[in-house]
């Protein structure tokens, strides 16, 4: 056993020292041979990233109208369902007692509103029409005493009677006091007309309001039963078996919230795009999602529709599905910058419109990523190649022509160089295709200037 335990040790110090001294064999010759590519044709994005957060179209909380006891928990978190299914259901017993005082109460507004339009038609007929016949009377009784006053009056004194006179001027007298009695009862009679409308108003009124007031207990009472007002995935049900429910007409806080649901079938990502780069995306972005736009321009409510109407499609990854993509449409761009310990961002919400969208989640980690520019078929190099040459222009170091391979000599060439994606440069000027560049110089000849990064 002692010695199957040595020759074990012995293999492993002979591989481990092996292993070493090829990657130190292989170091050095790198470092004097250099490292070289060669140039190629391929295509070259642009991209700009941000990261978000994945969204839920719409989180509508679920508040109850109505009170009472949780009866029954009809779904939980995670059930799928559809606009108007039952979530909870209620006792009714508080909102029926409700309904009974509401019916109570429209009856007797009821009978106050039929009573007010009697007194009113009856000040508008019989009184009036009673205290009209009663002034047009007296007016006739007092003229009639007036004329009998007149004719004694008018007599010779010695064929009068004093006391029959005084009689007479009395009669007078009074009928016209009653005349005057009467005259200011026809205008009591008339004010009374008005003010009968305005409480057969006051009890039309009453009897409306007890009318909405039934509506709304009836309502209540049918709400009993809480329902999902979309389609959508129950994030959340916050209310358990026994639970008194206080419903949100008989509250100042809007009632109890009692589960929450989500529209997962309209997922989008709010990312947080750099100022440095916002100008860019608003650029690619459509014209519906740019800040200020004109409000004819809308995103269609159609997905496919939109998707066609892009040139520039942001592609989404999460940390979940690492080696899936999920296409997006930009929908909005907010103005408000966001500022964060100095940092700017701006808020962009894509969404996500490609057909595996079901496979993400709300709360998911995103990364967007924007195409700015784009393009095909050009020449590429490697950003390693770039360098500074000796009068400052940039280009790259290529094994010198007719140069012995031993020799290891190199020569620049400048380039004009075009978009850069981070690792590769479009190479519009100085170099063809297949040509070998050095993306690192051999020993004692990396004296050029490694290009600095953009940005």
């Amino acid at each position: 056993m002692k010695n199957v335990i040595i020759v074990i040790l012995i293999f492993t110090t002979v591989v481990v020292g092996y292993v070493a001294a090829t990657s130190t064999l292989r170091l050095s010759t790198e470092a004097l041979e250099g490292k070289t590519a060669k140039t190629y044709r391929g295509d070259l994005t642009l991209p700009i990233n941000a990261t978000g957060e994945v969204r839920p179209g719409y989180r509508i909380e679920i508040k109850a109208e109505a009170s009472g006891e949780v009866l029954e928990i009809a779904k939980h978190a995670g059930d799928r369902v559809q606009a108007g299914d039952v979530l909870i259901r209620l006792q009714q017993d508080d909102e029926q007692r409700s309904v009974n005082r509401a019916k109570l109460d429209l009856k007797v507004a009821e009978a106050r509103l039929e009573e007010a339009q009697l007194a009113l038609k009856q000040a508008e007929t019989a009184d009036l029409q009673s205290a009209q016949a009663r002034v047009d009377q007296l007016v006739v009784n007092v003229d009639f005493a007036k004329f009998r006053l007149e004719k004694l009056a008018s007599l010779e004194e010695h064929q009068r009677n004093d006391e029959e006179l005084l009689q007479r001027e009395t009669a007078h007298k009074s009928q016209l006091a009653e005349l005057h009695g009467a005259r200011a009862a026809l205008e009591r009679a008339k004010l009374a007309i008005p003010r009968a409308r305005q409480t057969v108003i006051q009890a039309e009124a009453t009897h409306e309001t007890a009318q909405n007031n039934l509506g709304d207990a009836e309502k209540r009472l049918a709400k009993t039963d809480v329902t999902s007002p979309i389609d959508g995935i129950v994030a959340d049900i916050r209310a358990k078996v026994g639970q008194v429910i206080q419903g949100g007409k008989t509250t100042f806080t809007g009632g109890t919230v009692l589960g929450i649901v989500l529209d997962t079938d309209r997922l989008l990502v709010r990312a947080e795009v750099d100022e440095a780069d916002i100008g860019r995306v608003l650029e690619i972005a459509p014209l519906w999602a740019r800040p200020g736009h004109d409000t004819t321009q809308q995103m269609p409510a159609d997905i496919a529709e939109a998707v066609q109407a892009l040139e520039h499609a942001p592609f989404i990854t999460v940390e979940s599905f690492r080696e899936e993509e999920f296409a997006g449409v930009i929908e909005r761009i907010y103005p408000e910058p966001k500022n964060l310990a100095g940092v700017v961002t701006y808020l962009v919400d894509v969404v996500v419109t490609s057909d595996n969208r079901t496979r993400l989640l709300p709360g998911m980690r995103a990364d967007v990523r924007f195409t700015s520019e784009h393009a095909e078929d050009v020449l590429l190099c490697p950003n390693e190649a770039i360098r500074e040459g000796p009068e400052g222009l940039l280009g790259v170091y290529v094994p010198k022509k007719g140069s012995p391979p031993d020799q290891r000599e190199t020569e620049f060439v400048a380039c004009k160089f075009g978009l850069d994606d981070g690792n590769r440069s479009e190479v519009r000027e100085g170099l063809s295709e297949g040509m070998v560049v050095y993306t690192k110089l051999p020993a004692k000849k990396d004296r050029g200037k490694k290009r600095k990064k953009r940005g």
